[in-house]
């Protein structure tokens, strides 16, 4: 299952529904010559941050292999899918063993084709205008 754990992070990375964490500064924070101060309300952007050319090789490509021999679970300030700290979200492997379940029974039970659209746009979520529709039909049993 590490391949389909991979898989997910990297849909997560691409496809993250938060636009946005808030947090509040305990400390006056120095960055980049700038000076945040105590009190201030911060917002991270983690679409913008799963996007970071700087850490994702070609970031827009779609690559499950990029997680290979790296951490699967958790957040880091790189990677931020599911919250981080203390605000972690508690749901966080129920959600991925949820969306495991559904590409198993994706892949082994149904074929699909995209008929229409597939145009993505991102503000900084993913977002696709001209709409995307996939066409279904259960796999007979001597497919694989």
């Amino acid at each position: 299952m590490t391949f389909t754990f991979q898989f997910i992070n990297e849909t997560v990375r691409l496809a993250n529904i938060v636009p946005g964490i808030f947090r509040k500064a305990l400390k006056d924070v120095n960055y980049k010559g700038y000076t945040i101060p105590a009190g201030w309300g911060v917002m991270v952007c983690p679409p913008a941050v799963h996007l970071n050319p700087a850490k994702y090789e070609n970031p827009l490509d779609f690559n499950p292999s990029r997680w290979e021999g790296g951490e699967t679970n958790g957040a880091s300030k790189h990677f931020m899918a599911f919250g981080g700290g203390m605000r972690f979200c508690v749901g966080t492997d129920f959600t991925k063993v949820q969306m495991a379940v559904f590409l198993h029974c994706l892949v082994t039970k149904y074929r699909w084709n995209p008929v229409k659209g597939g145009n993505i746009v991102r503000t900084p979520g993913l977002q696709f205008p001209d709409e995307f529709h996939v066409q279904l039909s259960e796999k007979r049993s001597t497919e694989t």
